[in-house]
């Protein structure tokens, strides 16, 4: 990547994150409704700063413990743990960003995966999302797709996949609330243990 797009990326980042820090300042709180929180860590990692995307995220997790992620931003806060050498919780990420778009991850290793007949949770989730952050997904390195492939296709990752496919294609056709409820549960408790144990 060229130093004058490296510095443009380093720029929106620390724009975005002084915005965060005003707002905080401000409110004592982050409402953050147009989604800054997700692009800071992207911007560093495009701007050739791992660390910084990394140091972000640590405030982040504090600042937003509940929150879900984004595709995109789950995507970069892996590769920014991946280029610190911080292989476990770049792994963490990696499994969140499968979670997030199960077609995302074999799209950047060049084995697109057929829509699924599963509920998609958003919009997000969707295959036609990655169409959407196409300008973002040559950022990872040949290296790094083809680490993205060896987690993707180890067991832990096979094992949750399957179950979230077999989850959400259960939530598809379930129609009560009840039911409904009950399969999630049983995901949520299964995902919980799943990262208790194994990553």
């Amino acid at each position: 990547m060229l130093i004058d797009e490296q510095k443009k990326y380093r720029d929106r980042a620390n724009r975005a994150r002084r915005e965060l820090l005003k707002e905080k300042e401000k409110f004592g709180a982050i409402s953050d409704g147009s989604g800054k929180r997700y692009r800071v860590c992207v911007y560093f990692v495009l701007s050739g700063a791992p660390e910084k995307a990394v140091e972000f995220m640590d405030w982040f997790e504090k600042e937003f413990p509940d929150d879900v992620g984004e595709p995109a931003f789950l995507l970069y806060a892996a590769l920014a743990y991946y280029r610190v050498g911080s292989l476990g919780k770049a792994r963490g990420y990696l499994l969140d960003t499968m979670l997030s778009n199960i077609y995302l991850l074999p799209y950047l290793f060049s084995r697109p995966m057929p829509k699924q007949d599963m509920w998609h949770s958003s919009n997000w989730a969707q295959p036609d999302y990655i169409e959407e952050i196409e300008e973002l997904l040559e950022g990872p390195t040949s290296q790094e797709r083809e680490w993205f492939k060896e987690q993707f296709d180890d067991e832990l990752f096979t094992n949750v996949r399957n179950k979230y496919i077999e989850t959400f294609h259960a939530l598809q056709r379930a129609k009560e609330l009840d039911s409904r409820r009950q399969i999630l549960g049983e995901w949520r408790d299964y995902i919980s243990y799943c990262r208790a144990n194994e990553i």
